[in-house]
């Protein structure tokens, strides 16, 4: 990964401006502190979360994905080729697979998702590294938090989306979205606790954050 950027913190504080500058409107992240929380709102559209010792998952995580479902081309996925933009790269995995659903503007993102339909997942990175105008949008994000985003990164973000009745994980790290199973908008926060809940089992490290996107 020749291209390098800041981190983003896992915060709506940080990820809300965000979405507004690339002219997605309508949603908004907000902070889930457990994932039986009923007083999130509905509907629910996605959550990224932010895991620990991302190569201890990896180990973790490696069994499963050698026997999971990959999700059908309907799931909008690329590859990450930019270092430490797996925050981002888990927003536009969520936002990207809500065309239909929410309200994504004609802004920066909407152009680039355009384009980035058009081309295959390998190169859907390079395109985000060449635009300008987002790169920028994700270099203020990732300076507006309150941790210091310098030395090495351990976490990394993922997020869980739900398309046509299903929910999805994806890691822009791996090969291919991974089908879960039945989701909805009423229930998607807890159906994204329950699959990533053997993972915070197996770590068993605190150091676990999540935000849902929710209608604003």
């Amino acid at each position: 990964m020749a291209v390098v950027w800041t981190p983003l913190e896992s915060n709506p504080t940080v990820i809300n401006p965000m979405i507004e500058k690339m002219g997605v409107s309508g949603v908004k992240t907000v902070d889930v502190l457990f994932f039986e929380d009923d007083s999130i709102g509905q509907p629910q559209h996605a959550v990224i979360l932010c895991f620990p010792e991302y190569k201890k998952v990896d180990e973790i995580m490696k069994p499963i994905y050698e026997q999971a479902k990959a999700a059908d081309d309907s799931v909008f996925f690329m590859k990450q080729k930019i270092s430490n933009a797996c925050g981002t790269f888990a927003l536009f995995h969520s936002l990207a697979n809500l065309e239909d659903r929410i309200n994504l503007g004609d802004g920066a993102f909407a152009k680039w998702l355009a384009e980035a339909k058009k081309v295959g997942v390998d190169e859907r990175s390079d395109l985000l590294a060449n635009n300008a105008e987002l790169t920028a949008i994700h270099a203020a994000a990732a300076t507006a938090g309150q941790t210091d985003p310098s030395g090495e990164v351990e976490h990394h973000f993922i997020c869980y989306v739900g398309k046509n009745g299903i929910l999805y994980e994806i890691d822009s790290r791996l090969q291919f979205a991974r089908e879960i199973g039945p989701t909805s908008e009423a229930t998607l926060v807890k159906d994204a606790g329950a699959a990533c809940q053997h993972l915070i089992q197996k770590l068993d490290n605190v150091s676990f954050s999540a935000i849902a996107l929710v209608n604003q």
